[in-house]
């Protein structure tokens, strides 16, 4: 097939900075959204709000790095959740994060102009539209934002290479600029004596109009519960470098390690400029900037203040650009590969003929997300935002959980810290906190904010709507599992035995091993006393002789740290059975036999056989 051509694939051409401009982008440019919106409903204890939220962003960012070195293709949490559930599970994370991006293309579209009206001012004057008799007013912001959203959907039909370069200038420029903003803001502008009176504050004592009040609480408690709510907003967007995995060079290394580090760059940053605004501006002054609260922020540095205001509300409106660009890339890859897998019609995941970019999905979603830019108001398209990603973190964590048990055998990469063994089998403590904590902060969701509540939940039941009508209309079956068939399965371990001869010098070993063996391997190091050997030792004789072997076994397990690694010495009559019994008992798919010379084996320890003819037989020399 010439390359360009309609079904080619998308092409790798993303590196690690751009893999991590994905996640910083639609992460990191939150900050300019929430802080002022977290600080309006959780006063002086938006820090702590914040850092509620985080616990939810961090564990299931670790999460999407997992899973994402394991699965590197384009639809991310759908392509998880098909894995983990079948198609309908699937397809519902799919719709989720399919909604996240188009209102993450408008609601970005929309703090971008916001931003640029600080330096552009005029733009938050009305345009009033006459169409005959009836005339209407229609937000400038909302236009301005319109057409950013045009600008991206060009961008993004030109070509990945285009799109990533574009995330990469605006993201090395916005954490140049935030840097600078916080050394000179807490050098000159902090004040600790405002900071710590912000503390008086638990929650604005104001009655909002954006909040579902239950009663059960006081009004300060229930609008810093609704603080926690949106400032989940502001860790919403990591989903973003699964999406664009497929085109990513060599995914299984460079996804983790941009995962790892946009963690770590948003969680700083975050937290960072929350306590920074209480300190300078004042939960209110927050409040009241909420379009463009880093600005105002800037603009209380002495001397370079108001100049450093300005660039950093370009700098601000060119990063929340940004982040409404991997929306627009978010969106068009869940697409495509919902198209592709057969959970939706097939004519959304056409690539472009030169581009290989997928421009069905990018023109009809992209436009969607233009529509709700159109609307110029950032409360509501938050709360739809928050609402459908947070049920995608919820699920997200439960297929963390649910494919450690299915894809035991699976090779991970790279893996989540704090892992314990339950019943046999492998569970990650850092998969049970995401999901406890997404859980509780997506119930929050459905308690106070209304609209999002109800719009959210049609949307689901929309998509429930699509799903069976195409099934239906295509013969298929609702309940037919089609798209996990048809996703490429995950890189299983290699189970390889390593028939270590006895008393071998474990950093030897271990050299050997590292240099033919890659890390897809599960070693079981075994060592076969026979039963010639046996004979001429006493019992107490044959206990220590065991014992040495299995330190120098044990020895070799822990100089080979990043492999999973198993041991066992066995006693035998006749070593070729053992290992033959061994191998068939523990699903072993190569033997290594570590020795100087083929032709010593073959004749002192015949392990060899009787094995099944399958079974692939390596010689390493010792």
């Amino acid at each position: 097939m010439e390359a360009g051509r309609e079904g080619e694939g998308l092409r790798r051409e993303i590196s690690l900075l751009g893999s991590f401009a994905m996640g910083f982008a639609d992460v990191g440019a939150d900050v300019f959204l929430a802080i002022g919106l977290v600080a309006a409903y959780a006063g002086g204890y938006a820090p702590l709000a914040f850092l509620i939220a985080s616990l939810c962003y961090v564990s299931t960012g670790l999460v999407y790095a997992e899973l994402t070195s394991m699965y590197p293709y384009a639809g991310g949490a759908q392509v998880f959740g098909s894995r983990a559930g079948g198609d309908l599970l699937g397809f519902l994370l799919g719709w989720c994060l399919l909604m996240a991006y188009v209102v993450d293309i408008g609601l970005f579209s929309i703090v971008s102009v916001g931003y640029l009206s600080y330096v552009l001012p005029q733009l938050n004057s009305t345009l009033t539209v006459s169409l005959g008799p009836v005339s209407f007013e229609v937000s400038l912001l909302g236009l301005a934002a319109f057409a950013i959203v045009l600008f991206l959907i060009a961008l993004n039909i030109a070509g990945i290479r285009e799109s990533s370069l574009f995330n990469e200038i605006f993201t090395v420029m916005t954490l140049a600029a935030e840097g600078l903003v916080l050394v000179l803001a807490f050098a000159l502008a902090f004040d600790p004596a405002r900071f710590l009176g912000q503390l008086a504050y638990f929650g604005s004592d104001a009655r909002m109009p954006n909040v579902s009040y239950t009663g059960l609480l006081d009004i300060r408690s229930e609008n810093f519960m609704y603080g926690v709510t949106i400032a989940m907003s502001s860790f919403i967007g990591i989903a973003s470098i699964a999406q664009a995995a497929e085109e990513t060079r060599n995914p299984w290394r460079v996804v983790p390690r941009a995962f790892k580090y946009s963690i770590v760059a948003v969680l700083l940053l975050t937290l960072s400029f929350s306590v920074l605004g209480n300190g300078v501006l004042g939960w209110r002054g927050l409040a009241e900037s909420v379009y463009n609260p880093i600005a105002a922020i800037a603009a209380r540095i002495p001397v370079v203040g108001p100049t450093l205001a300005q660039g950093i509300a370009l700098v601000a409106f060119a990063i929340n650009m940004v982040s409404a660009n991997t929306g627009v890339i978010g969106v068009s890859r869940i697409v495509y590969s919902m198209g592709r897998y057969r959970l939706l019609p097939a004519f959304l995941s056409k690539l472009h003929r030169t581009r290989a970019t997928p421009y069905v999905s990018i023109v009809i979603f992209g436009l969607v997300g233009g529509a709700l830019a159109l609307t110029g108001c950032i409360y509501f398209v938050v709360s739809l935002y928050s609402f459908a990603a947070l049920l995608s973190y919820v699920l997200i964590n439960w297929c963390h959980i649910r494919l450690r048990s299915v894809e035991r055998d699976a090779y991970r990469p790279w893996r989540t810290p704090l892992n314990v063994r339950v019943g046999g089998r492998e569970l990650s403590l850092t998969a049970v906190v995401g999901a406890i904590v997404a859980t509780g902060l997506f119930a929050l969701l459905m308690v106070y904010h209304s609209e999002g509540r109800l719009l959210g939940a049609l949307w689901v039941l929309v998509g429930l709507g699509v799903f069976c009508a195409y099934r239906l209309a295509t013969g298929e079956g609702i309940r037919a599992n089609v798209s996990s068939k048809l996703i490429p399965p995950a890189m299983r371990y290699i189970r390889t035995l390593v028939y270590v001869p006895l008393l071998s010098n474990p950093r030897h070993v271990a050299e050997v091993i590292r240099e033919r063996l890659d890390e897809l391997s599960e070693l079981h190091l075994v060592t076969v006393l026979p039963g010639d050997v046996v004979r001429k030792l006493g019992r107490e004789e044959l206990e220590r002789l065991r014992a040495a072997q299995e330190e120098v076994l044990a020895e070799v397990c822990r100089l080979l740290r990043g492999y999973r690694c198993a041991r066992r010495v066995l006693v035998a009559a006749d070593a070729s059975a053992a290992v033959a019994d061994y191998m068939s008992r523990n699903g072993i798919d190569r033997l290594v036999v570590l020795a100087s010379k083929r032709r010593s084996v073959k004749g002192k320890a015949p392990i060899i056989q009787g094995l099944n003819s399958r079974t692939q037989v390596i010689f390493i020399s010792e």
